[in-house]
């Protein structure tokens, strides 16, 4: 039978490994809510909790592009209050499309759609809800008038124009020849726009030889054919300059094939994986984009506007980057 003194020793054990334990406890708890806090907000709130749902898609071939977009959208999600979701797949077949892509937004009951638009992709009903409501749509990649978005993101293609051809003039020291591979539509307003700006701008320049792919080409040939042929045949080319992402994977391609990567520089300009794994590979020189990220903010911030006011600009300029090379000119 324990005495007095052992009774009151216990009761002190007891109540120093229970004051130890509340401390213990205490350190845990408040280190997991230190941890919870310095999570991604959109990790830890459901998108039932978010008041807007924005589902960012298209098809894999973009890829890079729209996870860049999807990163932008996010991190001011959070002060518009709205969950990003996330819906492009690893691999495009012929039973994905832009229209089985915005269904599945209707199913999910988005509400609002940031969807990348190539050209063969014009065609499609626009998505609706359970509710039977129209989603609205932002679109970036191609534009066109026709389609029913409230918001379009892209480029100035007059500053871009006016962007390219004198980086071409800066990078040759206003001397040399230059290779201009044009692979546009001269019918569209926005490409017809971007070849004028960089035309008029080369044009001034007294000691740049200027050769162009649209008026040498031969119609009897590919496009590909077509290119290798004419700079094959061209002498010394200092510069090619390609004003569209297929132009500069069709430049570096050329490029490699007929061994020019030593004397002859791309400057291109891309949105796709393809010209960003050339630039990547120090094939092509210098690379114009379009900033991505700046796009996914843009985008939230529209859908916003539409929300509150009822409308959205139609046509939102994104910020335009220059990708170097550290290589020997």
């Amino acid at each position: 039978m324990m005495t007095a003194r052992q009774k009151h020793i216990l009761e002190i054990v007891f109540f120093v490994i229970l004051i130890a334990s509340i401390i213990f406890c205490s350190v845990v708890i408040i280190a997991n809510l230190a941890k919870i806090r310095t999570q991604d907000i959109n990790e830890n709130i459901p998108v039932t909790d978010r008041d807007y749902s924005i589902l960012i898609t298209g098809t894999s071939e973009n890829i890079s592009f729209l996870k860049e977009v999807y990163e932008g959208a996010t991190i001011v999600s959070n002060f518009y209050d709205s969950a990003i979701q996330y819906n492009i797949p690893e691999i495009t077949n012929k039973e994905t499309s832009v229209q089985s892509l915005f269904d599945y937004a209707g199913f999910i009951n988005s509400d609002c759609i940031v969807a990348y638009i190539n050209s063969s992709d014009t065609k499609f009903f626009q998505a609706v809800n359970s509710s039977g409501e129209t989603i609205p749509l932002i679109t970036i990649g191609l534009y066109s008038p026709d389609i029913p978005q409230i918001s379009h993101i892209g480029i100035n293609y007059a500053e871009l124009g006016n962007m390219m051809a004198q980086e071409a003039v800066d990078f040759l020291n206003g001397n040399g020849v230059i290779y201009i591979l044009n692979t546009i539509d001269v019918n569209d307003f926005y490409g017809s726009t971007l070849i004028g700006n960089v035309y008029n701008t080369l044009n001034a320049q007294e000691n740049i030889i200027i050769l162009d792919s649209a008026k040498l080409k031969n119609s009897s040939l590919s496009i590909e054919d077509d290119i290798r042929q004419q700079i094959a045949s061209s002498g010394k080319i200092d510069l090619i300059l390609s004003l569209s992402e297929k132009g500069t994977v069709l430049a570096a391609q050329t490029a490699i094939d007929l061994n020019l990567l030593s004397k002859t520089k791309i400057i291109g300009y891309g949105e796709g994986q393809d010209s960003k794994l050339y630039y990547d590979k120090q094939i092509v020189t210098e690379l114009f984009c379009i900033n991505a990220v700046d796009i996914g903010k843009k985008a939230v911030q529209e859908f916003f506007e539409y929300k509150t006011n009822g409308s959205a600009n139609s046509y939102v300029t994104a910020d335009i980057q220059l990708l170097k090379n550290k290589v020997a000119k």
